[in-house]
């Protein structure tokens, strides 16, 4: 069977397309969830049930991270997610020390995944970002309201006020310089 240049290049096409539908299986933002997921669709990705749904909020205490137990928060805007974030802070059980060692634990983590942060100080707090073409993510350590906390918090960078997101927008070409799961 002889094909034609036409029937060729339509190949080509065809065969690009689903190519391009293929790559276009997004990874994730934060943990299992693209920015845009609604509540609902963040729910189904965590393997555990929240402890508290809020209109605009969801929270998962005992989260695993680097071997503690952490705080989980996902805020939305309406029924598209705009950050998530990681807290950790003393209590009865958790001390100062603890508190200090699991921020130089996740900073390791965070550098490892991202390269060297940029890094600040406002009062007694120490703020580190990350950015990413879309997410910045903020560590954050410090005496606060509570006592000593430490959160590392994912903002979204593609989500514009007013703007609907699937979780399907088209995916950036960036890769983090190591696989650190849950960071």
């Amino acid at each position: 069977m002889k094909f034609s240049l036409f029937d060729r290049i339509q190949g080509i096409v065809l065969l690009s397309f689903t190519v391009g539908i293929l790559r276009a299986q997004e990874t994730p933002d934060f943990r299992k969830v693209r920015w845009g997921f609604n509540p609902k669709q963040v729910r189904e990705a965590e393997t555990v049930k929240p402890s508290s749904v809020k209109r605009e909020k969801l929270v998962y205490t005992g989260v695993p991270l680097a071997e503690r137990s952490v705080g989980l928060e996902y805020n939305f805007n309406g029924d598209s997610l705009l950050s998530a974030s990681y807290y950790y802070y003393t209590t009865a059980s958790v001390t100062k020390d603890d508190v200090m060692a699991a921020a130089a634990d996740f900073e390791t983590r965070l550098k490892e995944k991202y390269g060297p942060g940029k890094a600040s100080l406002l009062g007694d707090v120490r703020n580190t970002i990350w950015i990413t073409p879309r997410t910045q993510i903020n560590l954050s350590v410090g005496n606060v309201d509570r006592g000593w906390s430490v959160e590392v918090q994912y903002l979204c960078r593609v989500c514009a006020p007013g703007q609907k997101r699937n979780g399907s927008a088209k995916q950036e070409t960036f890769k983090p310089r190591n696989d650190v799961p849950d960071f």
